[in-house]
């Protein structure tokens, strides 16, 4: 199997939306799943988990490996997987829930950092799901 190029120790704004844009977190089961398998597999491939937002379209996460790239990778594929054999049972669907494989970015300084984190943090308020970041129950 071959794994994106990730850079051990370096934090990535990674995310995924649903396929043509169809709601995949419909109500606080879903969120709440979705958070206990991204804690569940956090533990598992030792990843710090610095951010997250989870949309009900699309989800964005901010993590680092001190280990190596693969363990991100591996991360993504099963917190993907398990969400979509989930997905598809709880709602009698078939085939793909994500658009394809996640999208990641690399954030290089403190700065960045500091940017990525209040604009996952702003995308509910941008969205107009809320009327400030901190009443939105499914980031963190």
């Amino acid at each position: 199997m071959r794994y994106p190029t990730l850079i051990k120790n370096l934090a990535y704004h990674i995310y995924n939306r649903a396929t043509v844009d169809r709601i995949i977190f419909k109500d606080k089961e879903d969120y709440n799943f979705f958070i206990l398998r991204l804690q569940q597999y956090k533990r598992r491939y030792n990843l710090e988990l610095i951010s997250f937002c989870i949309m009900p379209n699309h989800f964005h996460l901010v993590l680092r490996s001190d280990n190596s790239g693969k363990d991100i990778a591996k991360f993504m594929k099963s917190l993907q997987q398990s969400y979509a054999r989930r997905f598809n049972s709880r709602y009698d669907k078939y085939g793909h829930v994500f658009q394809g494989k996640y999208q990641h970015r690399p954030i290089e300084s403190n700065l960045a950092l500091a940017r990525v984190i209040k604009y996952i943090a702003n995308n509910p308020v941008r969205k107009k799901l809320v009327k400030r970041a901190e009443e939105w129950p499914y980031s963190g």
